[in-house]
C-alpha cells in the first residue's frame, strides 16, 4: 500500500482508517503536504456537539453544567457519552449521575476491558497497571515505577496505537492517560493488586523528588502513606511553595497529615497556623501557634536545632501572631508581635515582610492612613527586592486601597495596574494572585460608573480569586461582584453574590473591615429591594449603638448604622431617627476627616445632606451636598452619589436649580436618568501624561510586552490576527512617544500602566 500511495495520479485520492498509526512513512507524506490527518482531537465531541446529541438525540434534557461536567469527564469521547446517556435515560437524578460517572462504570468498565485492555500483551498491561497511578508520566518516571527500562519505548508504541494516552507536550516526552481510562486502570489495580499500590506511589515520590518537582513528589507520599517523609518534604518546601502564593496546595498537605505529625515538628505547625489564618480557619490557628513553642521546646526525637533555625522559627511565629491578633482587634498585640517578629528574621525573610504588612493594619486600626499606605507600600518595595512577587501584589492592593481612601483614586488606579503586572506569569496569563488587584480595579471602574469595565474586571477577579483562597479576598470579592449587580440593577444577582460572601464569612473568620463591607452590601441590597424591616432588623442585632465608640479597623462601620437611621426618617419620618443619625454622621465626619479619609468623608456628606433634607433643613443640606461634591469632583466619583437612589437624584435637582457645581451636577442628573451624557468625562483616565489614551485592546497588548512572547505569540493569545498586534504595538508606540519595546515597557511602568 506504501508503493501504491508514492505512485499514486493526482485523481486518486485514498482514505484509510486504522485504530493505530500505518507503518508508513508518514513523517514525509506529512512534510510534503500529501497527507490529511483526521485524530482523536478533531473527533471528539466539542461543548456543541455535545448537548446536540445528549438533549437532542438522546432527549437527556440536561443543563448547560450538566453537558459540560459530563463533556469534560469524558473529554469528548463519543462512545463514553453514548454509555453514559443510555445510563441516564429514566434516572431522575442527573447531577448525582455525573458526579459518579467514571470509568468503573459499567457500560464503560466493559467497554473498556474488552476492546481495549484485554487485546494488550501482558506485559503491557502490566505497564498501564502499574503506572496508573501517576497524573502525568514521562520514560524515566515510569522506569522508576515499574522496574524496567522500556518506559519511554512503551509510551511511544502506547501513542502511535492511539490507546487512550494524551500527550502534554509538542515533544512528546510526558503524557496521561484519558481520564475515564486511568478510572479503570485505577480500579483494576486496587482490585488485583492492592498490595503494590502503596510502593508504586513511594517509587513515584522519590523519582519526582530527585527531579526536583516537590508538589508531584508530596503527593504521592501522602498517597504512598510515606507520612514521615511527606513532612520532612512539606518543611524543607513550605516557605517556597507560600512565596509562590500557593497557600491552599499547602494547607491540603497540611490537613492530610495526622495532627500527631505536625505537632511533632515546630516549624510544619508554624506552616499550619498560617494556612489556616489564610483559608479563615482562624479559630483552630490559635492551637497551632502554641504547638510550635510547645515543639520548638520539647522537640523529640529529632537532631537539636541549631539557634539560628530556632530564632528563625520564632520569628515566624510571632509574624503569624500579628496577624492573628489584627484579626481579632488585639493593635497593642500587633504592634508588639510585629516588632517581635521584625527584631527576629533576617532582612528579605518572607514572614518579616508579612509583619511589616501587619504592622500597616495596626495603622489601619489607628486611622492612621497615610502611614498606613507607607508601610504597606514599603512592603511592596521590600517584597519585590526579595523576589516575592505574589507577596508584591498584596501589599500593593492594600496601599492602593488606602490611596482610594484619601481619595486619591487615579493615583490608586495605577498601583493596582501595577500590582496587577506583577501578577502576570511568563506567558501572558494572569495568575490567580491577579484576582485581587483586578477586584479593586473593577470596583474603581464602578464608582467611576464605566460598569462594563468593571464587569469584565471583577468577573475575572472572582474567578481567580476561588482558585487563590484567600479568605479575605474571597469575600471582598463576592462583595464588589454585589455591589456591580446592584449598580446594573440586579437584584437577584446581586443577592446570590452576597450569598456566597455571606456563608464564607460565617464559616470562617474574616478581618473586621472586609465584615464592614458586607454590611454595607447587605444594606444596600434590602434597602434597593425596599425591605427596609430587614435593615433594621440588622441595626438591632448588630451591636452598634449611636453613642458607641467608632473603628477604623471596622472601617468605621457606624456608617452602616446611620445609613439605616437615614432610611427610617426618610420612608418614615420620624425626629428621633433623625436626630441619632445627624449625631451620629457628625461623628463620624470628624473621624474621616481627623484620618485623611478622604473617600469615606464623601459617602458620610452624602448621607448627611440626605438627613438634613429630610429634617427639612435644605439650606444645610445643600451646603452639605456642596462639600461632597467639591471633593469628589476632582477624582470623579459618581456611583457614590447614584447609588443613593430617588432620595440623592432629587437633591442633585435643587443643587442644579441653585447653580451648584453646574457641570458636574449636571453628568450626575445624567448618570442618574439612565442617559448616555457626557459619560466619558464621567470616567477620569488615570493616565494624564499620555497624549492619547490608550484603548481597552492595547492595554491587553501592552501587559504583554514585558514577557518574552514574539509578536506572533502575542497575536496568538489574544486570538487576533498578527497584523493587528503589529499594528497595536506600533500605536503603543506612538502614544507612549517611544520606539522600542523596551523604552515602551519602561514608559509605561513610569506611567503606572503595567
Amino acid at each position: 500500500v506504501a508503493l501504491l500511495v508514492s505512485r499514486m495520479p493526482p485523481q486518486l485520492h485514498l482514505v484509510v482508517s486504522a485504530r493505530a498509526d500505518p507503518p508508513w512513512p508518514l513523517a514525509r507524506m506529512r512534510a510534503r503536504g500529501d497527507l490529511t490527518e483526521v485524530r482523536a482531537d478533531e473527533l471528539r465531541f466539542t461543548e456543541a456537539e455535545a448537548t446536540a446529541f445528549l438533549n437532542d438525540a438522546m432527549g437527556l434534557g440536561l443543563s448547560v453544567e450538566q453537558v459540560a461536567a459530563l463533556g469534560g469527564r469524558a473529554e469528548g469521547w463519543i462512545t463514553g457519552l453514548q454509555m453514559a446517556a443510555l445510563s441516564m435515560r429514566g434516572r431522575d437524578d442527573a447531577a448525582a449521575f455525573i458526579r459518579a460517572f467514571s470509568g468503573s462504570h459499567r457500560f464503560v468498565l466493559d467497554y473498556l476491558v474488552e476492546e481495549v485492555l484485554d487485546r494488550q500483551p501482558r506485559h503491557v498491561q502490566e505497564f498501564l497497571l502499574q503506572t496508573s497511578v501517576l497524573e502525568r508520566m514521562t520514560g524515566p518516571l515510569c522506569d522508576a515505577v515499574t522496574g524496567r527500562d522500556d518506559g519511554q519505548a512503551v509510551l511511544a508504541a502506547l501513542d502511535r496505537a492511539n490507546l487512550f494516552l494524551v500527550p502534554l507536550d509538542d515533544e512528546r516526552r510526558w503524557y496521561r492517560y484519558h481520564r475515564l481510562f486511568a478510572d479503570l486502570l485505577r480500579s483494576r489495580l486496587q482490585h488485583d493488586a492492592l498490595d503494590q499500590v502503596v510502593e508504586l506511589h513511594r517509587a513515584a515520590s522519590r523519582w519526582f523528588e530527585h527531579e526536583g518537582l516537590v508538589e508531584d513528589a508530596v503527593a504521592h507520599a501522602l498517597a504512598g502513606q510515606d507520612l514521615e517523609h511527606a513532612a520532612r518534604l512539606i518543611e524543607q518546601n513550605a516557605m517556597a511553595v507560600i512565596a509562590e502564593s500557593k497557600v491552599v496546595t499547602l494547607s491540603r498537605w497540611l490537613e492530610a497529615l495526622p495532627i500527631e505529625t505536625v505537632r511533632a515538628r515546630p516549624g510544619l505547625c508554624v506552616y499550619h497556623a498560617w494556612t489556616r489564618y489564610w483559608t479563615g480557619l482562624r479559630e483552630q490557628g490559635e492551637q497551632c501557634l502554641q504547638d510550635a513553642r510547645r515543639a520548638l521546646v520539647f522537640e523529640t526525637g529529632q537532631a537539636e536545632r541549631g539557634e539560628d533555625e530556632r530564632r528563625l522559627i520564632a520569628g515566624r511565629v510571632a509574624a503569624i501572631r500579628s496577624f492573628y491578633a489584627l484579626t481579632y482587634e488585639e493593635i497593642p498585640q500587633v504592634l508588639q508581635a510585629a516588632q517581635e517578629a521584625v527584631e527576629l528574621l533576617p532582612a528579605g525573610d518572607y514572614m518579616r515582610i508579612m509583619a511589616v504588612l501587619a504592622l500597616g493594619g495596626a495603622y489601619w486600626g489607628y486611622g492612621d492612613g497615610v502611614a498606613a499606605e507607607r508601610v504597606f507600600t514599603e512592603a511592596s518595595t521590600a517584597a519585590q527586592r526579595s523576589g516575592y512577587r505574589f507577596l508584591s501584589v498584596s501589599a500593593k492592593c492594600y496601599a492602593g486601597t488606602h490611596q482610594a481612601k484619601q481619595g486619591q483614586l487615579r493615583e490608586a488606579w495605577q498601583t493596582f495596574q501595577a500590582a496587577r503586572g506583577l501578577a502576570i506569569g511568563a506567558s501572558g496569563r494572569q495568575l490567580p494572585a491577579a484576582g485581587l488587584p483586578l477586584i479593586k480595579l473593577g470596583a474603581l471602574a464602578r464608582e467611576w460608573n464605566d460598569l462594563e469595565a468593571a464587569d469584565r474586571d471583577t468577573s475575572e477577579g472572582v474567578e481567580l480569586c476561588v482558585q487563590w483562597g484567600q479568605a479575605d479576598s474571597l469575600v471582598e470579592a463576592y462583595v464588589s461582584l454585589a455591589r456591580l449587580r446592584l449598580a446594573q440593577s440586579d437584584l437577584l444577582a446581586a443577592t446570590d453574590a452576597l450569598r456566597k460572601a455571606g456563608q464564607i464569612a460565617e464559616t470562617t473568620k474574616v478581618d473586621p473591615w472586609v465584615s464592614c463591607w458586607l454590611d454595607d452590601c447587605r444594606l444596600r441590597l434590602w434597602l434597593s429591594a425596599g425591605d427596609l424591616a430587614a435593615a433594621v432588623r440588622w441595626a438591632e442585632a448588630s451591636g452598634l449603638r449611636v453613642d458607641g465608640e467608632l473603628s477604623f479597623l471596622h472601617d468605621l462601620n457606624h456608617v452602616n448604622l446611620a445609613r439605616v437611621l437615614v432610611a427610617q426618617s426618610t420612608q418614615e419620618p420620624s425626629r428621633p431617627f433623625l436626630d441619632q443619625a445627624l449625631g451620629l454622621l457628625a461623628r463620624l465626619r470628624e473621624a474621616a476627616e481627623g484620618a485623611g479619609w478622604v473617600g469615606e468623608t464623601i459617602r458620610i456628606l452624602a448621607l448627611q445632606a440626605l438627613a438634613l433634607w429630610a429634617s427639612s433643613e435644605h439650606a444645610a443640606a445643600l451646603a452639605t451636598l456642596d462639600r461632597a461634591l467639591r471633593l469628589a469632583e476632582p477624582e470623579g466619583y459618581v456611583r457614590t452619589f447614584l447609588d443613593e437612589g430617588e432620595p440623592m437624584a432629587e437633591l442633585l435637582r435643587q443643587a442644579a436649580a441653585q447653580g451648584i457645581m453646574a457641570g458636574y451636577v449636571d453628568r450626575l442628573l445624567a448618570a442618574t436618568a439612565g442617559e448616555p451624557g457626557d459619560g466619558r468625562g464621567m470616567r477620569v483616565l488615570p493616565a494624564p501624561a499620555l497624549v492619547e489614551p490608550l484603548t481597552e485592546r492595547e492595554l491587553e497588548v501592552l501587559r504583554l510586552l514585558p514577557s518574552s512572547l514574539s509578536s506572533t505569540e502575542i497575536a496568538a493569545h489574544l486570538v487576533i490576527s498578527v497584523h493587528t498586534a503589529r499594528t497595536h504595538i506600533k500605536s503603543i508606540y506612538g502614544k507612549l512617544d517611544v520606539h522600542s519595546r523596551l523604552e515602551a515597557v519602561q514608559r509605561a511602568r513610569e506611567l503606572g500602566l503595567l
